[in-house]
């Protein structure tokens, strides 16, 4: 069952957590902030590890097309689950190709859905990651995204962090710890219950299948992290 927390409502528990609810602004709401996204990202990689992220794998949009052969992923893009194309009768997954062969694959002849190659690359000069397929389907909608979604970034107090009941702590203890970092305090009983509450979030994930997370509610936002195994022009 999600448990929504706003950050407001993070922080406070955070310099709870620290004990540092009446001690000044030594650690200002802003760090704390810092903090909070920082440790939502953390856990978000610990989640998709946890399940070679497809029990927290989203359907795209019908992607848009930016070139020939190009098609722009979503905004919240972090990593690819499965690209498959539509030819007519059934989806059939696209596979990797070298990048290094983009002359060779515009040249290759139009073999259809069954063999369509793909590689997909971020785009650093307009900000998204694009897939090029060959050979181009004939229409976007027959092409089949499964992605994760980054890592969710709160921003005004009212955002809330939508995770499965108490995974929240996870992120509570993680900030706290932060904290006490920097005001050179020992964080080492706070470490040893977010290892408490990690240990439960694996035991959770290891018991899920893809019908009981449909639970947890999107977490995406724009996080700095760089998906793994892309290639980069």
């Amino acid at each position: 069952m999600a448990n929504f927390k706003r950050l407001d409502e993070l922080t406070l528990l955070t310099r709870r957590k620290a004990d540092i609810e009446r001690a000044g602004k030594h650690v200002s709401d802003d760090e704390i902030h810092d903090y909070i996204n920082s440790s939502t990202a953390m856990l978000w990689s610990l989640l998709i590890d946890g399940t070679n992220g497809t029990l927290f794998a989203k359907v795209s949009p019908i992607l848009q097309q930016v070139g020939d052969n190009a098609y722009r992923f979503p905004d919240d893009f972090y990593k690819l689950v499965e690209l498959s194309i539509d030819n007519g009768n059934r989806f059939y997954p696209a596979t990797e190709a070298d990048p290094q062969e983009y002359g060779i694959l515009l040249k290759r002849p139009f073999t259809g859905g069954f063999f369509t190659r793909y590689f997909y690359q971020f785009n650093p000069r307009l900000g998204w990651f694009e897939v090029f397929l060959f050979p181009a389907p004939s229409n976007p909608e027959n092409i089949l995204l499964r992605y994760i979604p980054e890592a969710q970034v709160l921003s005004l107090d009212t955002d809330t962090l939508n995770l499965p009941s108490n995974w929240y702590e996870w992120v509570v203890f993680d900030s706290a710890i932060q904290c006490l970092i920097k005001e050179e305090s020992d964080p080492s009983g706070l470490m040893l219950e977010r290892d408490k509450r990690e240990q439960r979030i694996k035991d959770d994930i290891r018991s899920m299948s893809p019908a009981t997370v449909k639970t947890i509610r999107r977490m995406g936002g724009n996080s700095q992290r760089t998906p793994p195994n892309i290639n980069v022009y």
